[in-house]
């Protein structure tokens, strides 16, 4: 007698994500608890353990596992200062067990989000903005998806209404106006951008303003400029200010690619920097140390940025308490674009 049998259908063996969404919890959150990581709240880890015995989830079910995704939103991708951020946000991502995703602002819709928010794999669990202006449409779409997000580096942060990480332009631009009047100018110009970006730019100006009002000197309006953080516009309010019947010995600019592009007008008008003109920027990127000479700069700290605001991220998705807006300190890097006017020579340390 031949007995047919019907074949017993597997049951599908739960994954990582499954555990998560049975948790409430980020995919990277039960990770750390499977591997007995800290970080993890005593609440959030018995959640996961609960989830974890529901799910009958046994490491050895899914041998790869899917770490959580991240998505970084940019303006642009042709700015070193863009591409340093996101080489920090990476590196930042990947020591909490996240990969990252990348999209310009233009392309990231309340639809492109919903589809990564479906994801029965590799599921968007937060968004970084870069840079996003105020009253950006981006923050609106993202909290009305309920999304995590967190803003590195924002055009302000008044009624931006998420998380966000910041250098502190003030007193940056405070500590590059002073090493200036410490060298012995009094006749600085300034090339920001307070329209272009209201919150660092209008900033960067005040510091300007309160140094020189701190030394007993004027703001002249004729030494001011404002740019919007390109290398062109430094170029061209650089020649600007070069160009006065009395120029001056030095020129301030809100960003090191306004740097560049005041040395370049410097160099077309035959000015030696820093003999006949000192130049100090702001952001440190990778080029600011490789000129000859190498620029004077305020470093922006993006390794201790990104890692802060991928941490808050990952609080936010635990439903922690979380910071509203942080400042990072920033720091004057001293290199060979400054000196003393030519008409000062300062003693020598020791003589």
């Amino acid at each position: 007698m031949i007995v047919r049998t019907t074949p017993l259908t597997a049951t599908p063996r739960p994954k990582i994500a499954d555990v998560a969404a049975a948790a409430g919890v980020s995919v990277p959150t039960v990770s750390k608890v499977l591997n007995g990581r800290s970080h993890v709240s005593d609440a959030t880890r018995a959640k996961v353990r609960q989830a974890l015995e529901d799910l009958d989830y046994t490491k050895r079910n899914t041998p790869a596992q899917q770490p959580g995704l991240l998505q970084l939103v940019v303006n642009n991708f042709d700015s070193p200062w863009v591409l340093a951020a996101m080489e920090s946000v990476e590196t930042a991502a990947a020591r909490l067990g996240y990969t990252m995703i990348y999209s310009r602002g233009e392309h990231a819709t309340a639809d492109s989000w919903r589809k990564l928010r479906e994801s029965s794999g590799n599921r968007l669990d937060g968004v970084l903005l870069l840079a996003p202006k105020q009253g950006s449409r981006l923050v609106t779409t993202l909290r009305s998806l309920n999304i995590p997000a967190v803003a590195i580096d924002p055009e302000g942060t008044e009624g931006l209404a998420i998380p966000s990480v910041s250098p502190a332009s003030f007193s940056g631009a405070l500590a590059a106006v002073g090493h200036l009047l410490d060298l012995g100018h009094t006749r600085i110009g300034i090339i920001t951008g307070r329209k272009h970006s209201p919150g660092h730019g209008r900033a960067r100006y005040a510091a300007y303003a309160a140094a020189l009002h701190e030394a007993g000197l004027p703001v002249l309006p004729e030494l001011v400029r404002d740019g919007d953080f390109s290398i062109e516009s430094g170029i061209r309010l650089g020649g600007d200010l070069l160009d006065l019947a009395e120029p001056p010995t030095a020129i301030f600019t809100g960003s090191d690619l306004q740097a560049l592009g005041v040395i370049n007008a410097a160099t077309r008008r035959s000015l030696k920097i820093p003999e006949q003109l000192s130049v100090v920027g702001f952001d440190d990127i990778a080029q600011a140390a490789l000129l000859s000479p190498a620029l004077t700069t305020v470093r922006q700290p993006l390794a201790q940025m990104a890692s802060m605001a991928v941490g808050i991220l990952a609080d936010l998705q635990e439903e922690r308490e979380t910071p509203g807006a942080l400042e990072v300190a920033t720091e004057l890097v001293v290199r060979g674009t400054t000196a003393p006017p030519a008409s000062i020579s300062l003693p020598v340390p020791g003589s």
